[in-house]
């Protein structure tokens, strides 16, 4: 029996998520274990962000030598070896050059893996590209909960589990041929990525560190923490279902608009509303941002090469947004309400660009 490839790709997508936001809740004991301040936090997500950004542009290359499959299956195993040796490291400094191999692997993955169910649903981009996300918030969702692993078995072998797996899965996709793209780049995705930039880093510095503001600056335990952050990941699987709007509606620059208009809302209101609503309010952020970026990657799916269309918006939003984690965890120790504005302004900032830019 032939394996269904474009469930296997939303699969392997989920656990690629997972890897992403395992180590969210797992911050605080990490911190603690090598002894940094919190204020070094966001290092960590930005130390994954600069190896996937490095590899975006690469993984159109290589997918178009080797198939972008198989492209895609080498990434899930940089992923996975990266994060077991972020398990296995003595010191934060090494795990964070872990973490970079990390990153790597997951940009050889993202943008030659939606390229290839581009390929395989071609009449309907935007809902491919959907579940596509759908599927990450799925992944990133368990991630938030891997604080209760943690709890149980300590961070290093709670963070070595999901590696193991992501290398385990792997196999099947690189064995897979075909689906080669060519290997130009589709620099007029370049304006998107320029419009989506400011609200992808908003949106990754809240999802990294959502956990670790609320177990300092709240109260909350850690694992408690991590579930009321993956409130963004279930509302992001909501908001990845609805990728088909985009399809159908004809005024395609009102998708991106309102929602990035809803993220910037939802995160100005965070830090002054009570704790007990913050886990709608990380719903609605979630929502938003998912249905925003859905349909940015839907826009740029149709500008010619997939592969490389989303690996020039990705690439941008990385290079330019992965610095804003290192804003929102230092600007927090002056005052734990300043990078929720920061994330809001950036919010609106992508919403009015996509207003005056998008096709």
């Amino acid at each position: 029996m032939r394996l269904n490839m474009f469930a296997y790709i939303l699969a392997a997508r989920a656990v690629y998520a997972l890897m992403w936001f395992y180590l969210a809740p797992l911050l605080p004991a990490m911190i603690q274990d090598f002894s940094v301040p919190p204020s070094e936090s966001g290092l960590m997500p930005a130390f994954f962000i600069i190896g996937a950004a490095a590899a975006q542009i690469p993984a159109s290359w290589i997918g178009s030598k080797i198939g972008d499959i198989r492209t895609a299956g080498l990434g899930l195993f940089t992923l996975g070896i990266g994060s077991s040796l972020v398990a296995t490291s003595p010191n934060w400094w090494t795990a964070l050059a872990f973490r970079a191999i990390s990153g790597v692997g997951a940009g050889l993955f993202f943008s030659t893996a939606g390229a290839a169910l581009v390929a395989l649903r071609p009449r309907s981009a935007g809902s491919a590209l959907g579940w596509y996300n759908a599927s990450f918030n799925i992944g990133a969702f368990a991630g938030y909960y891997w604080g209760y692993a943690a709890h149980l078995l300590g961070w290093r072998a709670a963070a070595l589990a999901p590696a193991l797996l992501a290398v385990a899965m792997s196999a099947p996709l690189i064995k897979e041929p075909g689906l080669r793209s060519s290997a130009s780049l589709s620099w007029r995705a370049a304006k998107l990525g320029l419009a989506s930039f400011p609200i992808w880093g908003a949106a990754y510095a809240a999802n990294s560190l959502t956990a670790t503001w609320l177990h300092f600056y709240r109260g909350v335990p850690a694992s408690a923490a991590g579930a009321i952050s993956s409130a963004t990941m279930a509302s992001g699987l909501l908001g990845g279902m609805l990728g088909s709007i985009y399809d159908r509606v004809r005024n395609k620059r009102a998708v991106p608009f309102y929602s990035a208009f809803l993220t910037a809302v939802a995160m100005a209101a965070l830090p002054l509303a009570p704790a007990e609503i913050s886990p709608l309010l990380v719903f609605s952020y979630g929502l938003g941002y998912t249905v925003y970026i859905t349909s940015i990657y839907a826009m740029g799916a149709k500008l010619g090469n997939p592969s490389a269309a989303l690996a020039v918006i990705n690439v941008i939003d990385m290079s330019l947004g992965m610095g804003f984690s290192y804003v929102f965890s230092y600007t927090m120790e002056l005052n734990p309400a300043i990078p929720w504005a920061i994330l809001s302004a950036l919010a609106l900032i992508s919403a009015t660009a996509t207003l005056r830019g998008a096709d």
